[in-house]
């Protein structure tokens, strides 16, 4: 019995460690910062795909991105985000990363920002411009979009690995103080 647990122990560490990418965390986004990385130059990726959908007033609304559809007597702007599509922080403010997923002038990003997840540990996740995780609207690209997730609650985002094997950490031990 104790064999098969760590046949299987062993297998789900070595699946774990062939993953490319890992969650952005609140550990991991300080150890960038406290070795100089910045973060406009570090490849993201989001974890989950999403749609945002508006409605827009005829057939020949200027549509910045996405592509226009006709669902129930209407057109609709639909913008679609890919699992794993990668992006890139265009800014950074007060803790929230603004990350563009496509080339585009304006406010053509998604915002994520550090949110509590799981054993204490936050997680860089998509939230409106109030900073909520929980919204049904988002702003994007100058127009205000509703939310349709595909088969999931949240969107977080996450990084190469190979990002942090390239990290450095300064480590100095105490040698610790003697009464006399």
């Amino acid at each position: 019995m104790k064999k098969r647990i760590l046949i299987l122990f062993l297998s789900t560490l070595g699946l774990a460690s062939c993953q490319k990418n890992v969650y952005l965390t609140g550990t991991m986004m300080h150890a960038l910062e406290e070795n100089e990385l910045d973060v406009t130059k570090v490849q993201f990726y989001n974890d989950n795909p999403l749609t945002l959908e508006r409605e827009v007033p005829s057939s020949n609304a200027k549509i910045k991105s996405g592509k226009v559809v006709f669902k129930n007597g209407r057109f609709i702007n639909r913008i679609t985000l890919d699992k794993n599509t990668p992006g890139m922080v265009q800014k950074t403010e007060d803790g929230v990363l603004s990350v563009a997923f496509e080339r585009g002038e304006g406010e053509a990003y998604l915002r994520f920002s550090p949110i509590p997840g799981e054993k204490g540990e936050y997680f860089y996740q998509l939230t409106d411009a109030n900073g909520s995780p929980n919204f049904s609207r988002l702003d994007y690209d100058g127009n205000t979009y509703l939310v349709v997730m595909n088969g999931s609650s949240r969107i977080r985002l996450m990084l190469a690995k190979s990002t942090l094997s390239n990290t450095s950490t300064k480590v100095r031990r105490m040698k610790g103080v003697k009464i006399k």
